[in-house]
């Protein structure tokens, strides 16, 4: 006798409680439990064994209509709501990328800036392992559709990724994944840039001290474009040397491998004695100009939206406009006031 999908299968459970399913809905329960790692409770019935003899008596000829037993142990596991039996997996909480931390190396690990960026996120309960996925800028501006999976991580909360491009954006997320729960929904996108230099801890004292110097120490917001362009003229130069190999600044600079001796030791900048004598420690060195070299060196705007200059290599603090194209800008500082006097802006 034909048994159609509608036809009625009753199960007697173990509390003594009949149970009337259809042989569609059968089926489904039969072929997604793992008869062999896992014992599915019906309203506290039965096992997959007992499921599975059920109804390979029940059908016709002996031709069971859904997976064997055997065939249902390599099946996967599904979601399969009936009276109850399987319950749902609770899902894990959408993970929150920190924010771009600015002066440390927070993101950017000190000597790498170039070539790696660190993402770091908050953790979330329950979860065994985080998934970070990137995408890189193209040419047109834009970063294309697909994700590429970079790493994951046993419960760590931080993931770097190296073999970047210098000066350069990426664009990140990450999400959660926990056994026996949902995996979590992806964080919202992060882009972080690459630097155009690299610098150490020493380095970047090195850069904000210099600024902090040539500006005399200035924070009016009328000094914010000399800080802004001073801290171009001293990324410009290291960038020309180090990475363009530019005529006029790798020979010249060739024998420094880090910044801060191109500022200490070279000659055309101040010595770190120098600097420390005229005041100009780190500890005095003010946030706009922490702000205007970090500007500089991953090329962002910092500083009251001016936009940075990359072809400045000179700055000056007397009064005459220069003849060099190469010297953009010099402003004046007058002994007793607090003033700049703009002779040329680029």
């Amino acid at each position: 006798m034909a048994h159609p999908e509608s036809a009625k299968i009753r199960i007697m459970t173990n509390s003594k409680t009949e149970i009337s399913l259809t042989k569609k809905v059968f089926a489904k329960i039969v072929s997604a439990v793992s008869a062999i790692a896992l014992a599915v409770s019906l309203a506290g019935a039965v096992s997959a064994e007992e499921y599975t003899e059920s109804y390979d008596a029940y059908a016709d000829n002996g031709t069971a209509a859904v997976q064997s037993a055997d065939d249902a142990a390599t099946a996967q596991s599904a979601d399969v709501k009936v009276a109850g039996a399987v319950a749902e997996k609770p899902k894990l909480d959408q993970v929150k990328l920190i924010r771009e931390t600015k002066y440390s190396d927070a993101t950017h690990p000190y000597n790498r800036q170039t070539s790696a960026i660190t993402v770091n996120w908050n953790a979330i309960d329950n979860a065994q392992k985080y998934e970070v996925y990137m995408k890189t800028k193209q040419k047109d501006g834009t970063y294309g559709t697909k994700w590429k999976l970079m790493g994951t991580t046993a419960g760590e909360t931080s993931f770097t990724v190296t073999g970047l491009k210098r000066n350069w954006s990426y664009a990140f997320k990450v999400r959660a994944k926990a056994s026996g729960y949902k995996t979590g929904k992806c964080s919202k996108v992060q882009k972080i840039n690459t630097a155009r230099i690299d610098y150490d801890r020493a380095g970047w004292k090195a850069m904000c001290r210099i600024v902090y110097h040539e500006v005399g120490g200035i924070n009016d917001s009328m000094w914010d474009a000399p800080i802004v362009y001073v801290s171009d003229c001293v990324v410009n130069q290291y960038e020309a040397a180090k990475y363009l190999n530019d005529s006029l600044w790798a020979p010249y600079y060739r024998r420094y491998s880090s910044i801060q001796d191109v500022i200490y030791r070279s000659g055309g900048f101040m010595s770190d004695a120098g600097l420390a004598y005229d005041g100009a420690t780190y500890g005095r060195v003010t946030d706009k100009v922490k702000k205007a070299v970090y500007g500089a060196v991953y090329d962002k705007v910092t500083v009251s939206g001016i936009d940075h200059d990359d072809g400045v290599y000179y700055w000056c603090n007397t009064s005459y406009r220069p003849n060099s194209y190469k010297v953009a800008y010099s402003y004046k500082i007058p002994w007793g006031y607090f003033n700049i006097w703009t002779e040329y802006w680029g």
